[in-house]
């Protein structure tokens, strides 16, 4: 029987932290997410990209800026062991600052990401009338973030700023996540076209780098209505929702990092193109309400593109 993974979101933003030159330059690009799935029997492997961009204004100082771009490109897959589920994801992150203080760049691998689920539910059941049937499955799981990716903050530097935590390819620290998915999906009877809805809720816990930096926690809610089109052998999954982020605040060598927690509310709207084993999907993501750094730093906008392939 082939299982359908359809709309597992998880979207996660490592904010902006604080710096002694520009308190809000500089915001990070640890983002981790996972889109529309493919249909798959076994397993997948893909290729993504991701823009993203952030604008920083110092409220007491308006000389002070940061507009900051990421660009990660990424190899991810997922392979399925009966009811257990095993996902991998592999980054590499471009940035780019432009601020009061110049222009800086930097390249590099990111840290490497393992996720375990295991379905804890599934199940299918029929309307009173009989005309709709309806299947749940639940997946409950956890991973961990591995720090394969660069990380050169150099704290001993007469110009090292506390936001060059968020311009490194890598936080330098191991990190664990804990995940629970829900998929609904209902089908009247005779149409092969399916709706449904995905709920996404996970906690990441983040510890402290060699250098004594740590990001905040985050808690990450996600919940999207997802639509098939089916035309011969082509399906189109149109998809649409919201994301919730928000973090603990940051510390540097235990001392509190101020006003670096805060949350972001966004909607999503995407596409997912299926054509035998290979997909196609788009998602755009626009901020509706956010406030981290105490309003100083705010998301423009995000946009994934990617390609899979079954097997």
């Amino acid at each position: 029987m082939t299982r359908s993974f359809s709309l597992t979101l998880i979207l996660s933003i490592l904010f902006v932290s604080g710096g002694f030159a520009c308190e809000i330059c500089g915001c990070s690009n640890g983002n981790f997410q996972i889109g529309l799935l493919p249909n798959f029997t076994k397993g997948f492997i893909g290729y993504r990209y991701t823009t993203s961009q952030f604008n920083s204004h110092l409220r007491t100082d308006a000389t002070q800026f940061s507009h900051d771009y990421y660009k990660t490109m990424e190899v991810w897959g997922g392979y399925n062991f009966g009811k257990f589920q095993v996902m991998a994801f592999m980054p590499y992150v471009f940035s780019r600052k432009v601020s009061d203080d110049g222009v800086t760049t930097s390249t590099g691998a990111g840290d490497l990401l393992l996720l375990f689920n295991y379905n804890v539910i599934r199940s299918v059941s029929l309307s009173k009338d009989e005309s709709v049937s309806i299947r749940h499955d639940l997946f409950l799981g956890g991973g961990v973030k591995l720090p394969t990716g660069i990380n050169q903050v150099d704290t001993g530097n007469p110009n090292f700023n506390i936001g060059d935590f968020n311009s490194q390819a890598g936080t330098g620290s191991v990190d664990y996540l804990f995940n629970l998915t829900h998929n609904m999906m209902w089908n009247r009877s005779g149409i092969v076209n399916r709706s449904g809805i995905v709920t996404n809720v996970a906690y990441r816990i983040n510890a402290a780098n060699r250098q004594g930096y740590e990001f905040g926690n985050r808690t990450y809610v996600n919940t999207a209505y997802y639509y098939t089109l089916t035309r011969s052998n082509v399906k189109i999954k149109p998809n649409a929702g919201f994301s919730y982020q928000s973090n603990a605040i940051n510390k540097f060598q235990g001392a509190v990092v101020d006003d670096s927690n805060g949350y972001n509310l966004n909607f999503t709207a995407g596409v997912n193109v299926i054509r035998n084993k290979i997909g196609f999907n788009a998602m755009a993501s626009v901020p509706v309400a956010q406030n981290m750094y105490d309003g100083q730093t705010k998301l423009q906008s995000r946009i994934l593109l990617g390609l899979t392939c079954s097997f």
